[in-house]
């Protein structure tokens, strides 16, 4: 059943993948908008346990097994406001639903056209985004855990505007590190090989525009995710490790680390392999696809801040409260 699922979902991505080979357009679907995973590199495919794993792997929602609302705030570059509220609600038989809704706000840009690049007299305009996406997750069969997201979006433009929906599909299959060890490496000593190890996987932003801007419908940025999460020593060292594929950019790699050696504090660091490119001779051209933060949690409530520094354009920073109910 298991080798099924697997096969069934991966040819669902080979499938999908050359539908939508060019560049796609909504591009507010690949901003990262929650604090934690911008500061582990977006490598969470196979992590959970928090709200933000809605937004990559809505396999993981059984994991959360608290209620907790989440709202969230990104400073980004050039003055865009991105903000963010969402609400895990778990189910009972191990499963779990969420809502979640994002927007972004471009402020004001001055208009401007070719016969006047000034834009003198043209005034202002703004652009923005509103995702609004429902999920849910259960257990399929004894440590195999899968989930859908259906969302919609909207975008507007001076007079014009662009809508369309879309999917997410995902899976979390979690392993015995101490079996993986003696089957697939060949050790024969008993030790502890670590607590935890998870795989995921996900096929985000499978879907369509329903209306175009002016006339050509843009396509979805199609997705696809995979990854692990390794705890050695329990929750005191967390290890991420992610690849992810869209339709019109080619292969990248992810990384995170989180590290718990004091109680109520988490520090991170991760690598975003979509951002490692970014170079426009600023001096913050070597640290392109960093990010680094850290988590606050006493009793019922949490704060988490990332910061990922934005080569030559800014430096984006993520606030995230909230509060388990």
């Amino acid at each position: 059943m298991i080798k099924r699922i697997g096969i069934l979902i991966i040819a669902l991505a080979a499938a999908t993948l050359p539908a939508w080979a060019e560049d796609s357009g909504f591009s507010f679907l690949r901003v990262p908008v929650k604090a934690l995973p911008a500061s582990l590199g977006e490598a969470t495919v196979a992590m959970g346990g928090d709200a933000s794993c809605i937004l990559y792997n809505p396999g993981a929602l059984p994991y959360c097994n608290i209620k907790k609302i989440s709202a969230g705030y990104v400073n980004y570059i050039a003055d865009i406001q991105i903000g963010n509220i969402t609400y895990i609600h778990p189910l009972k038989e191990k499963s779990a639903a969420g809502l979640s809704l994002s927007y972004l706000n471009s402020g004001d840009i001055k208009q401007t056209t070719l016969l006047d690049p000034t834009g003198a007299g043209l005034g202002d305009f703004s652009y923005s985004s509103f995702v609004l996406q429902a999920s849910y997750g259960r257990e399929l069969l004894n440590d195999l855990y899968a989930g859908a997201s259906l969302k919609g979006i909207y975008d507007k433009t001076l007079d014009y505007s662009a809508a369309g929906g879309a999917v997410d599909l995902g899976c979390i299959y979690q392993l015995d590190p101490a079996t993986v060890a003696q089957k697939i490496f060949m050790a024969k000593k008993k030790r502890n090989y670590g607590t935890s190890l998870k795989l995921g996987f996900s096929v985000n932003n499978i879907g369509t525009a329903a209306k175009a801007f002016v006339a050509t419908k843009e396509k979805m940025p199609l997705t696809v995710r995979a990854g692990m999460e390794y705890r050695p020593f329990s929750d005191r060292l967390v290890v991420l490790l992610a690849g992810n594929k869209a339709v019109d950019n080619s292969f990248k790699m992810n990384f995170g680390t989180e590290l718990n050696f004091i109680e109520h504090l988490s520090l991170r660091l991760g690598y975003n392999g979509n951002l490692g490119d970014i170079q426009n001779g600023s001096d913050l051209d070597d640290f392109a696809g960093l990010g680094a933060g850290f988590g606050i949690k006493y009793k019922k409530y949490s704060i988490d801040f990332a910061y990922t520094p934005f080569p030559g354009l800014g430096h984006p920073m993520r606030l995230d409260l909230s509060l388990e109910i």
